[in-house]
């Protein structure tokens, strides 16, 4: 059983902790420490994430560590999950890495090219894996999606549509996401879940034509038009909602056969012959990206389903949207 150690046990933090418990019960991986800036972290009942989903910890006995260079040291763990805030990824990761630990870290890889490539570098040069948490690939409803799409069982895409819409994240530490400069705005913070599937699905398009919005923080939303041959694909993503609006991502994929449509956490099919609703995995999509993670360190194996130089694509094609809606102009995407 491999041994996990968190970094950072807010919102996410909490929730890999809960499934590592599965995990444990599984013969998978268990929680052998975590480490965190805020000692209350330790102590809250309840934390708010866009999942509706119940964090509250009972009883927490592991070993607690202010810094991630102590715990990494005493602990000595397989891998590490890095749930930190966006602008020390790739400070967390490079530690960790040095030290000859494996990295789940979440998404997004980071804020800026070069800090992507500092940390694939750091990943190649310990011999040690790095994944980011591109949590979609494992969502059953996506994951599906990219079986219709690459099995052309109706036909090619002519259009695609994906949103997700909430309102600001307000129970960051420090109110972090409010700062720009540390979470890069909807662009990077939550849009890029998207921006990964796209590319996932489609690989990277030609260019990029996006408008943003700047009303809370600047890029609260964006929405982007990709250029791809023989299809339309489309993207908006938005945290200047009410507090009173519930988180929403969503789907549309229009095939030369049927509409696929994935609103409200429902996915159905419809054809010219009737509507369906397939029948999809009911496993929490972070607990299957976490599986994927250990099944890659016990085998030795590459990671192929989400391996960490598609999560830097993301962020190169999320950072030129930026650029595009800042300028009114397209940009192309470099490969």
């Amino acid at each position: 059983m491999l041994k996990c150690a968190i970094i950072g046990f807010g919102g996410l933090g909490k929730l890999h902790y809960k499934n590592l418990a599965e995990l444990e019960k599984e013969g998978e991986a268990k929680a052998i420490a975590v480490c965190d800036v805020d000692e209350k972290q330790y102590t809250y009942s309840r934390i708010e994430i866009n999942l509706d989903v119940d964090l509250s910890i009972d009883s927490f006995g592991l070993p607690t560590y202010l810094s991630a260079q102590e715990m990494l040291l005493e602990q000595k763990p397989d891998f590490v999950i890095s749930a930190t805030p966006t602008y020390i990824h790739q400070d967390i990761a490079a530690l960790a890495l040095s030290l000859g630990v494996n990295v789940f870290s979440e998404k997004p890889m980071a804020l800026t090219i070069p800090s992507c490539d500092l940390m694939l570098e750091a990943s190649r040069a310990s011999g040690k894996l790095l994944m980011i948490g591109q949590c979609l690939r494992y969502w059953p409803e996506y994951a599906y999606l990219k079986e219709l799409i690459d099995s052309r069982i109706y036909g090619e895409v002519e259009r695609a549509e994906f949103i997700r819409y909430g309102s600001f994240p307000k129970w960051s530490w420090n109110n972090w996401f409010a700062d720009h400069d540390k979470s890069g705005g909807s662009a990077i913070d939550l849009h890029v879940h998207d921006v990964d599937m796209i590319n996932w699905l489609f690989g990277p398009p030609k260019s990029v034509s996006s408008q943003a919005t700047h009303r809370l923080t600047p890029y609260d939303s964006i929405s982007t038009l990709y250029s791809y041959p023989g299809k339309i694909v489309f993207a908006s993503a938005e945290w200047g909602m009410p507090d009173t609006y519930p988180f929403h991502m969503g789907f549309l994929v229009r095939f030369e056969k049927a509409t696929v449509s994935y609103n409200v956490g429902v996915l159905k099919i419809f054809e010219e012959s009737g509507v369906s609703e397939p029948e999809l995995s009911k496993e929490d999509a972070y607990k299957s990206e976490i599986k994927d993670f250990i099944k890659c360190i016990k085998e030795g194996k590459k990671i192929e389903i989400n391996p960490p130089e598609d999560s830097k694509m993301a962020v190169q094609i999320a950072l030129a949207e930026k650029e595009s809606a800042a300028k009114g102009v397209p940009v192309c995407i470099q490969i």
